[in-house]
């Protein structure tokens, strides 16, 4: 019984979380000035370059020693996983049309 419960609990906490990044990563790429807060000259960055840095971003937070007192530890996580699904969002989008502006100039559009 208790075991199902953890488990519970567990994949409640990992859907939510994944709902909060995307719900996040949304916020992002409708107001991309707020990524400024995050790191100087994000909101400017192409997505390669964004996901690098949310790489980083992810890296020196658990290199952060953890505080076991109140709420903010996963704030930064939260928000360059946000990033990170941003960046891979706008460069499929980029692929994507930059092979439809390749088929368009073969097909002599």
């Amino acid at each position: 019984m208790l075991e199902s419960f953890d488990q519970a609990i567990g994949a409640q906490a990992r859907r939510t979380a994944a709902h909060m990044v995307k719900c996040r990563a949304r916020d992002y790429a409708r107001r991309p000035m707020t990524l400024e807060n995050l790191y100087p000259g994000l909101a400017a960055a192409r997505p390669d370059v964004m996901i690098a840095i949310a790489e980083h971003l992810l890296e020196s937070e658990r290199a952060n020693p953890r505080r076991w007192f109140g709420f903010g530890g996963e704030v930064g996580a939260l928000n360059a996983k946000a990033v990170q699904l941003l960046g891979r969002a706008l460069r499929r989008i980029e692929a994507r049309g930059t092979r439809q502006r390749e088929a368009w100039h073969d097909e002599g559009y």
